[in-house]
């Protein structure tokens, strides 16, 4: 058996916040023997680790293991994990606004760090895992974490879930200080109250949007050359670009593409589906 991934939407009442549910499974560490690499997206998760958890490289490069609930914040660096075990992992990938509908606070706390879920949120989940695990499908599994995000979520912060969006928007020119025009904010009100919603500063925000833009429209074009990506996308040129992929990934460009991590693919997918919507 080798891995299997499954992403479903959310419903209607919760699309606004929420980008997608997805689901992993497979029997063991044979079935990703070279580990993944976590790429930073501009988006926050809740990670449910059903199976056995994973470990995640440290810095100093040993490993430690994850906690089975997981609440990863905005990442800018690339995170190398491994599965210790039984694969069954399921995630709920925020817009890069939408965690605060479901989380109180300034959201930059998380920046840099995958953390213990319960702590972060203030609640037993305990009940809720019980409830996943007897599920029998990934249908009801998303049926019941509906549920949970229905009775937690709140209003969040709109209008820089309206600004994360139009700070994503391909057809436009990143423009922080025009974005924070539109929301009538002074540059540092706007940072501000960015930087607790989203978790990242708006600049930051963009640079990463940007650096994912060039993997999604890569992909869609099925290997088109990297610098040709870059430019289209808003890069001066090659060597800005990879300025950027070396901050965020360590790696070079073509080291991506010689991994050919089955996971790399799934997860620009969920990402560059979700990052281009929300509200307008």
């Amino acid at each position: 058996m080798t891995l299997s991934f499954l992403r479903l939407a959310p419903s209607k009442e919760l699309a606004e916040n929420v980008g997608n549910f997805w689901f992993m499974r497979g029997p063991g560490p044979d079935a990703m023997p070279e580990g993944h690499r976590i790429l930073p997206d501009g988006c926050m998760e809740f990670v449910f680790q059903l199976g056995d958890p994973f470990r995640e490289r440290r810095l100093d490069g040993g490993w430690r293991t994850q906690s089975h609930l997981l609440l990863v914040g905005q990442m800018e660096r690339r995170v190398d994990v491994q599965p210790s075990g039984r694969i069954e992992t399921v995630g709920v990938h925020f817009h890069p606004a939408g965690l605060a509908a479901f989380v109180a606070g300034d959201l930059s706390r998380f920046r840099g760090h995958i953390t213990p879920l319960e702590p972060a949120i203030g609640e037993d989940l305990g009940p809720l895992v019980r409830r996943l695990k007897s599920a029998k499908t990934p249908e009801k599994m998303a049926a019941i974490l509906e549920a949970f995000l229905g009775r937690r979520q709140l209003p969040g912060d709109p209008a820089m879930s309206r600004a994360a969006f139009q700070l994503s928007d391909p057809s436009s020119p990143i423009d922080v200080d025009a974005v924070a025009r539109r929301f009538s904010l002074s540059e540092r009100q706007f940072r501000r109250r960015f930087e607790a919603a989203v978790g990242l500063g708006p600049k930051r925000f963009s640079r990463l949007v940007r650096f994912q833009r060039v993997f999604e429209e890569r992909q869609e074009r099925d290997g088109a050359v990297w610098s040709d990506v870059a430019l289209e996308c808003g890069y001066y040129d090659q060597a800005h670009f990879n300025r950027d992929f070396r901050a965020f990934t360590g790696v070079k460009p073509r080291d991506i593409v010689e991994d050919d991590d089955p996971l790399t693919a799934f997860f620009l997918s969920v990402s560059s589906k979700t990052a281009r919507a929300g509200p307008r």
